[in-house]
């Protein structure tokens, strides 16, 4: 079902969102009929005690075909098209919805079969699971960086952030393979616990997003700005959830992205040097979309909430309605509490791993204390929540303590205007959305191969000096849609034309396709 089926776009990205879950469902299916060949039932147990008599190549098969169809589902690259398209088709609570909990039920599925179906797991499993967890995170936020459509931004964040988790996972895999279960539970706990705080920060995100855009009626983060003064509410929650996916102390996602630095470079100790290199490049890659991410939101909070509006629109804007405030507020409030109690959901979610197959003899390696630190194995690291919090709480008193009766207790505040350079400050002289990507995006030009139009308007036909109106777009081409996505079209297209020749109407021709496909069936059962 298209939301808005009157809007082209809209109408476009349901078709795409309709290819790739269908080719996502395929590998689905075709992955686990291999397995019914060997189990002979569809039951979750069964498959699981038949996983052995499966040859490894089939199993490496079998493999494959859930990266790709469950990946397709969590929106890993380089099967994450739909993502990017179905977010801002849908309506705000629909992505809360979707990226909150769809999207994570691919990764339930990675965890079900590859930790509680298969008995052994192979190092190339996690190698690659690894990689494209890497690949993922840092791609996705940087493609953050270069939307302005507050949605798009959003849901290019969720790809960064399946990312995350898939470091975990992958860690977990290759620590199994190498016969170290207490690592490789932690690389899953890490896991688990980043799925929960994204669903729970992005899903605020996605709340205060559609809030406003309910409010000016548009995506483009230009046309926003000075929302602060009409929008507290909303923004102050924006802000949390900002700093949750952010990575910052005190809240959820300074905590599972912790716990996930633990497991990567606990895996540093390898003495095997490509294993020690793919984890030095994914701890890199984990580093560098931590600073991106935090570089994004501070584009994203500046660009809408602060400074001047940029829209007549934005004067008449209202704050949230009570219901929508209170889901915000809930979810804002879980952010906080997910990270102060981090050591306790630790613990719980590594007694989750620990009911799983491969874990079940696995004696517990995350204990909940009373001050609820949250320590890693092996004592490489541990980290307070409470701490940070209180330290938090300490910083913002005694600013205000200073603030009011300190250095500024004896000086009148007089409110004036802004010295202008004797010019009439204006919204377009403020930094845009893409102005404070574009250095970012330069730096990574290689990667993001950006492509800038001027459009010069001259006051007359006769001067070439003299401009009187300049714009300038800054685009940026997703190098999976130009190198591998366009040229699979152009060869399907191909195909279809030369295939469509049998078409040729003749009832016995199909009856002939029928016998010679019935007949094929019948040999292969054979």
């Amino acid at each position: 079902m298209v939301y808005d089926r009157n809007d082209e776009a809209n109408i476009k990205a349901g078709f795409l969102y309709l290819v790739m879950t269908h080719i996502g469902t395929a590998c689905i299916i075709v992955a686990f009929l291999l397995i019914y060949n060997f189990s002979h039932s569809f039951e979750f147990e069964t498959m699981r005690l038949s996983i052995s008599a499966i040859p490894s190549f089939v199993k490496n098969i079998i493999f494959i075909l859930v990266l790709i169809g469950f990946g397709t589902k969590a929106g890993i690259i380089p099967f994450h098209i739909w993502l990017p398209s179905a977010h801002p088709a849908a309506p705000s609570h629909v992505s809360a919805l979707m990226s909150g909990v769809m999207i994570k039920t691919g990764i339930y599925m990675m965890i079900r079969i590859f930790f509680d179906m298969f008995g052994s797991i192979p190092l190339w499993w996690g190698i690659a699971v690894l990689g494209i967890g890497s690949v993922s995170a840092l791609l996705g936020v940087l493609y953050a960086l270069t939307e302005h459509d507050i949605k798009r931004l959003l849901a290019y964040h969720s790809i960064e952030n399946i990312g995350i988790i898939l470091l975990g996972l992958g860690s977990s895999l290759i620590f199994y393979s190498l016969g170290n279960t207490t690592l490789a539970l932690l690389g899953l706990g890490a896991a688990l616990y980043h799925t929960l705080n994204h669903a729970t920060f992005k899903s605020l995100l996605f709340l205060s997003a559609g809030s406003v855009i309910n409010q000016t009626h548009t995506r483009n983060m230009e046309e926003y700005g000075g929302l602060l003064k009409y929008m507290p509410r909303t923004a102050f929650f924006f802000l949390i959830g900002s700093m949750a996916i952010s990575a910052l102390p005190p809240f959820n996602g300074f905590f599972s992205e912790w716990l996930t630095f633990q497991a990567l470079m606990q895996g540093m100790s390898s003495p095997d040097v490509l294993i020690k290199s793919m984890f030095v490049l994914a701890i890199g890659a984990l580093s560098l979309t931590g600073g991106l991410a935090l570089a994004c939101f501070v584009k994203a909070f500046g660009a809408t909430f602060l400074a001047r509006p940029r829209s007549l629109e934005l004067a008449h804007a209202k704050d949230s309605a009570f219901p929508l405030s209170l889901a915000m507020g809930s979810l804002a409030l879980c952010c906080l509490l997910f990270g102060i109690f981090s050591g306790y959901l630790g613990s719980i979610f590594i007694t989750l791993g620990e009911s799983l197959h491969l874990f079940s003899d696995v004696s517990p390696i995350i204990n909940s204390s009373p001050d609820h630190t949250l320590t890693a194995p092996n004592g490489f690291g541990s980290v307070s929540a409470p701490v940070f919090f209180i330290f938090f709480v300490l910083v913002i008193f005694l600013v205000m303590i200073i603030t009011k009766f300190g250095i500024y207790r004896n000086q009148k505040i007089k409110n004036g205007s802004t010295w202008d350079c004797g010019t009439d400050l204006t919204p377009r002289m403020e930094i845009s959305a893409t102005g404070f990507a574009r250095s970012i995006i330069r730096i990574f030009s290689g990667v993001l191969r950006p492509s800038i139009q001027r459009e010069i308007e001259y006051r007359d036909s006769e001067s070439r000096y003299l401009s009187k109106k300049m714009t300038v777009n800054l685009k940026m081409n997703d190098i999976y849609q130009t190198y591998l996505y366009e040229p699979l079209k152009k060869i399907l297209v191909s195909i279809s034309i030369r295939t469509k020749m049998i078409q040729s109407g003749n009832l016995n021709m199909y009856v002939l396709y029928i016998l010679i496909a019935v007949t094929t069936a019948l040999f292969l059962l054979k």
